[in-house]
């Protein structure tokens, strides 16, 4: 198998419906070389930064901009050790940035990266931006929230759910910047596993969408897809943040349960030139995953009949507001898709159903975004 065809990844990101600026940043590095894979793997990183007027956007920036060339600068290190290090070199330099200049004081960045390597998946993290694996219909959260409502739970005082009740969800406890040291968590090398999704967001995305909900969509569509409709599903629950997500896939993409009863030899073969390698280099190495780690929270992802009666309850409440507030909506293509939904729900096409109704949220949440424009634009007029 091609090696570089063996991962499938998109992102997406937008201001949300109620931030004047993204401060959210991406970057995707893939390996140009099979070499460069071999040393340094591709790396997928997701920063969401904070500060006044432009810090934040400026913070998160340096994170994506320098993390990945710091990272394939220090290529005598494991890919673990070398992350950490990257991770603190550009924490020191958005440190003296904000040093530099009372507009950019405390500035500073969450940041989570993953790097796929023949040695496993490797995470570095910091913040409350969050890194997901979508495996056999489960969706494991890899990364832990450094923010005050998880450090109060892992101290044991208070169980989530009442701390979320009494505290509020966005007080970071750590983060690149405002400290010249910072304490970074380094998983891994975890085993990969073909079919694998990997999903890095910020609390964006959330805080709004459920993990079960994150799993449906990114199992269910082409990440190409599942970004962009995770993307319209956060503004249309209220946007209230910045929304940015990379999905990464390992292995080809196939349609859910249209997947061949028998797999073609030759595919398997050509397969092998990647993941079987990958996988036999596992083996050969003592110590080279870390088979008993534990997530740091973990739901089924379920699609049936409820959850797409709830996407349909969204589509319902949102086209109301649509209508209420005057967006400029396609209506046609929408009445199209919400029939084609109700046909493909009768039959018991749930995947289907979902498709057409995440169409449907994608063309109210897109309205949505041009009226939110336009408005500011009246109001800067």
């Amino acid at each position: 198998m091609n090696w570089e065809d063996v991962i499938i990844e998109a992102a997406a990101t937008d201001t949300g419906m109620r931030r004047a600026n993204n401060q959210d940043s991406l970057a995707i590095v893939r390996a140009s070389t099979p070499d460069l894979f071999k040393s340094r793997g591709h790396l997928f990183m997701v920063a969401d930064g904070m500060g006044a007027h432009a810090a934040g956007e400026l913070a998160s920036k340096l994170a994506c901009d320098n993390i990945p060339h710091t990272y394939h600068k220090k290529k005598s290190l494991p890919p673990g050790e070398a992350l950490s290090e990257a991770f603190l070199d550009v924490g020191g330099e958005i440190f003296r940035k904000a040093a530099s200049s009372p507009e950019f004081h405390r500035m500073g960045t969450t940041c989570t990266s993953l790097v796929l390597h023949p040695s496993g998946l490797v995470m570095a993290h910091v913040g409350d931006s969050r890194a997901y694996r979508i495996r056999a219909g489960r969706i494991d959260q890899l990364s832990f929230d450094h923010s005050l409502v998880w450090e109060l739970v892992r101290k044991g005082h208070m169980k989530l759910e009442q701390v979320e009740k009494a505290y509020p969800r966005n007080v970071i406890t750590r983060c690149l910047g405002p400290e010249l040291q910072v304490e970074i968590d380094v998983e891994g090398p975890l085993p990969i596993e073909m079919g694998d999704v990997y999903l890095l967001c910020s609390d964006g995305l959330s805080g709004p969408v459920t993990d079960p909900e994150i799993g449906v969509f990114a199992s269910s569509f082409h990440p190409a897809d599942a970004s962009r409709y995770l993307m319209h599903l956060a503004n249309l629950r209220g946007g209230s943040d910045n929304v940015t997500v990379v999905i990464v896939r390992v292995g080809p993409w196939v349609v859910p349960g249209t997947e061949p009863a028998v797999e073609n030899p030759g595919a398997k073969k050509s397969r092998g030139n990647f993941l079987g390698g990958f996988l036999n280099n596992l083996k050969n190495k003592k110590n080279a995953t870390v088979d008993d780690f534990e997530p740091h929270q973990t739901a089924e992802c379920r699609l049936d009949r409820p959850f797409v009666k709830r996407m349909e309850e969204l589509v319902n409440s949102s086209q109301a507001s649509a209508v209420e507030l005057g967006w400029s909506v396609e209506w046609a293509p929408l009445a199209t898709y919400r029939a084609q939904a109700e046909e493909q729900l009768k039959a018991g096409k749930f995947r289907d159903a979902l498709e057409s109704l995440s169409e449907a949220i994608s063309l109210l949440g897109e309205a949505g975004r041009l009226h939110r424009q336009n408005v500011l634009e009246q109001g800067r007029a």
